[in-house]
């Protein structure tokens, strides 16, 4: 009897070990600590699938598969990356994903190091993984702030975009069928924006062809005429006449008047730049759509900040003297490596030809600059040129537009016509407004066409 219960006793005693050997098996860490935690970095939720296979597969998606179809969508889409870069939405899911990559493998990490908590020197291990973790942020969270900081200048610099043109005249046909951008460069340094316009150039697209044409108004055309029924053209019946009636002079005019800013900035733009666009447009018969207004110090700021441009200067041309910076006293000719300060006083030297030729200058300037840099330069120079765009830049585009823009003064083969309103072609001291709206008809039809104007210089 004693025998049968020792047997019975000894069974139950196996029985008990080899539950407990086999509950030791289930609890003990199966695998390398080290090597799941250098997995978590890698390819967080790897490591997470056989013992928790939801968290796993929430790791893996947002650390590794939303990152790498943003990225391919990026890669795929490249081309419009200056675009993108300027895309709010996109700016904000660069962010969201940056933050998210960062975050998903700290919680990888730490999903390992409580897994394996009972192993030897896993503290030291899950150490030594968050800090390579924090390694690899560092240029993750840099991205996120510059995507942020350019979320800021996007909001501040581009408009919502209400689709309606600044200035349609009645003679209009087809408004779709030609954009027209009014490009204003004035004296200003960055944050001020009382200034005199010495650079309007009006830029004109046939989006169908990607024909673009580029018309310089001269800063010192008189008597600039405004549409029946606003401020300006019941003040000006007979044409801008006050600061000695030059056209560079109507962003000055309207900046000191509260009446003209209240309605002129009725629709949240800025308020100088739309009544010169209504005053361009309606002098030279043209529809305005869009306005971009930089301050002549930013765009020098801008070209420093995409490492120069070259010009193949045709002649010999004295600078002047530039505040902040040296310049030589003269440059050229033959190309010559220009920085934001040489490029400035270069398009703005009245010494060694006239106002007219200054104005080529500018559109050569404009052109080159678009044509040179590329898009890996542009989001190279990212960061510096967020900075700079939000105190020296103003426009009605959106982000979008405005980087399609970019686009056609990049691409020279598409500027097939570059006119100067300038003597013998147009006197502006006595200028024939009837004779302009020729010119620029023909200039439209160009665009349109591709028949030459006849005026282009």
């Amino acid at each position: 009897m004693s025998d049968y219960h020792d047997h019975d006793a000894t069974r139950a005693l196996d029985r008990l070990a080899a539950f407990e050997q086999n509950v030791a098996r289930h609890q003990l860490p199966v695998g390398s600590p080290g090597l799941q935690l250098a997995g978590s970095i890698v390819v967080p939720g790897l490591p997470t699938l056989r013992r928790r296979p939801l968290l796993g597969i929430v790791l893996a998606v947002f650390g590794v598969f939303l990152p790498f179809v943003l990225a391919a969508w990026a890669f795929k889409n490249r081309a419009d990356m200056v675009g993108f870069a300027l895309n709010p939405r996109f700016l904000t899911a660069l962010i969201a994903v940056c933050l998210t990559l960062v975050v998903v493998r700290y919680l990888a990490v730490a999903e390992v190091a409580h897994y394996f908590r009972r192993s030897p020197m896993i503290g030291v291990k899950a150490v030594i993984a968050a800090l390579v973790v924090t390694l690899f942020a560092v240029p993750v969270v840099i991205a996120a702030y510059w995507a942020n900081d350019a979320r800021a200048m996007v909001a501040d610099v581009f408009a919502g975009g209400s689709g309606e043109s600044l200035y349609i005249p009645d003679s209009a046909t087809d408004p779709n069928a030609i954009t027209n951008v009014l490009l204003i460069g004035g004296d200003a340094g960055p944050g001020r924006w009382g200034m005199r316009t010495d650079t309007m150039i009006v830029v004109s697209v046939h989006e169908a062809s990607g024909r673009t044409a580029l018309v310089s108004v001269p800063r010192n055309l008189v008597r600039l005429q405004f549409p029946p029924g606003t401020p300006l053209a019941a003040e000006f019946p007979n044409g801008f006449t006050a600061h000695q009636a030059l056209a560079n002079a109507i962003f000055t005019f309207v900046d000191g008047r509260q009446d003209l800013l209240a309605h002129y900035g009725a629709g949240g733009l800025q308020p100088q730049a739309v009544a010169l666009s209504e005053g361009i447009g309606y002098s030279l018969g043209i529809e305005i759509d869009d306005y971009a207004l930089v301050n002549m110090q930013g765009f020098a700021d801008v070209v420093d900040a995409v490492g120069g441009v070259t010009l193949d200067v045709a002649q010999r041309v004295p600078l002047p003297p530039q505040s902040g910076c040296q310049v030589p006293a003269t440059i050229g000719p033959g190309p010559v490596d220009m920085d934001g300060c040489l490029a400035i006083a270069y398009v703005r030297s009245r010494q060694a030809d006239s106002d007219y030729q200054r104005m080529q200058r500018q559109r050569q300037l404009l052109a080159a600059l678009g044509s040179q840099v590329s898009t890996t330069e542009a989001l190279s120079a990212f960061g510096s040129v967020t900075g700079v765009l939000g105190d020296s830049m103003r426009t009605s585009l959106t982000s979008g537009e405005f980087s399609r823009l970019l686009d056609r003064l990049g691409d020279n083969s598409a500027i097939g016509e570059s006119v100067g309103l300038a003597p013998p072609l147009v006197t502006p001291g006595d200028p024939d407004y009837d004779h302009i709206k020729q010119i620029l008809a023909a200039v439209e039809n160009y665009v349109l066409t591709g028949t030459p104007s006849g005026y282009a210089s």
